[in-house]
């Protein structure tokens, strides 16, 4: 997913979503729906420029009626197509009650996704890469404390979930076999603050975690081989940050404050987890970042204003942390609220900004050079929960 960032933010836009879901570029007539769904999109895609084969699946949280749901659409690349999947809906809280976010977990046969809600369970699914089905993990649901927030470390050996309310994170373990999920020993551990937003360093090494918007400390945990997680020395530290994510060689963490127009760049302490600004940090944008991505490949920083400016994209230095700008950054055409890759780095998935109508499709990304392209698939419809792009036929 996305998944997904400060807690102020996302509450006013699934607020504004809920309400226009049937007013996006799904023609239904009784607003969001799921399943064998009737909607169709009404942008048709281009299919110009389709490069490799494969399908991507990618799981959209639908909150609005009177329980939660989930719809699923499909890029083909094969095709060069995007449509909605026909997908028969997964087990979800038989309520409406907001989504947490949600993880995908590659092991070495098997994709799994896994999202939280916050009436606090954990719903687990085993992802088919030919049909996109979801089918429950043995033990599915399992219980946590709040339903927050989730990542996953990125090897998929263990889960956590954090609540808002006490601080606490919510360990698992997952198993290689069947994805279920089991209690780390001495689960739930305590952040030291009011933990909305998480994210793992490259490696799965250390969890950081966020109060989200208008947060001011950002904790450090130790991940240990069992899963244990231990407060690092120093933390929580004196950052002012909304977001925080990691990038895949585990030397830096990236944050944004979701107040002032600049990205901010850590290094990691290896041995200890502590963070500190690198040289020149913090690195200004030309608009405020309320969310930001990073490439699965770790070499670029994307950020997304939630407004009308495009979005913008960095690359990241390995050897200093330093941020410069993509050719061509902002990006003309590419308006987006948010945006989440494929496992294979070529798409960004992105929910489109607008005040009426919130579209979501596949965009290009350009995994050497770091440019995205405006859509060539054409959108659909986003119901307004969180997102999951899962690649099990084309990634790496």
């Amino acid at each position: 997913m996305r998944k997904l960032v400060q807690t102020a933010l996302i509450a006013s836009v699934a607020l504004i979503a809920m309400g226009l879901a049937s007013c996006g570029h799904y023609n239904c007539s009784g607003g969001a729906t799921f399943g064998n769904s009737t909607c169709t999109s009404s942008t048709g895609g281009s299919g110009g420029g389709v490069n490799g084969s494969g399908t991507v699946f990618a799981y959209l949280l639908v909150e609005a009626g009177a329980a939660d749901g989930m719809d699923a659409d499909v890029l083909d690349l094969s095709a060069g197509t995007f449509q909605e999947a026909t997908f028969t809906q997964p087990p979800v809280p038989s309520t409406l009650v907001s989504d947490g976010g949600t993880a995908v977990v590659t092991l070495a046969s098997q994709k799994y996704l896994y999202v939280t809600f916050n009436n606090g369970t954990v719903y687990g699914y085993a992802i088919d890469g030919t049909t996109g089905a979801l089918t429950s993990v043995p033990g599915s649901p399992v219980n946590v404390l709040g339903g927050t927030s989730i990542t996953a470390t990125p090897a998929g050996t263990f889960l956590f979930v954090s609540d808002f309310a006490s601080g606490d994170i919510s360990a698992f373990s997952i198993s290689a076999t069947d994805g279920s999920l089991t209690a780390v020993a001495g689960s739930p551990f305590a952040s030291g603050i009011a933990a909305a937003q998480m994210a793992t360093d490259g490696q799965g090494k250390y969890l950081y975690a966020t109060s989200g918007l208008g947060g001011v400390q950002v904790a450090a945990m130790g991940i240990a081989s069992t899963g244990v997680l231990s407060t690092v020395s120093g933390s929580p530290f004196a950052f002012t940050m909304s977001e925080v994510v990691g990038e895949t060689s585990g030397k830096y963490l990236v944050g944004i404050s979701g107040l002032d127009n600049h990205i901010h760049v850590f290094a990691i302490n290896s041995t200890s987890g502590a963070i500190s600004e690198v040289t020149n940090s913090p690195f200004a944008t030309a608009s405020v970042p309320v969310n930001i991505a990073v490439s699965p490949n770790g070499s670029f920083v994307y950020a997304f204003d939630g407004l009308s400016v495009p979005m913008e994209g960095y690359q990241l230095n390995a050897s200093t942390g330093a941020l410069t700008a993509v050719a061509g950054s902002p990006f003309t055409g590419v308006n987006l609220q948010f945006g989440q890759f494929d496992q294979s780095g070529k798409y960004l998935f992105g929910e489109g900004e607008g005040q009426v109508s919130f579209d979501f499709g596949p965009y290009g990304a350009d995994p050497s050079g770091g440019v995205i392209s405006p859509a060539q698939f054409g959108t659909l419809g986003f119901p307004g929960g969180s997102v999951a792009v899962s690649d099990l036929n084309d990634a790496p």
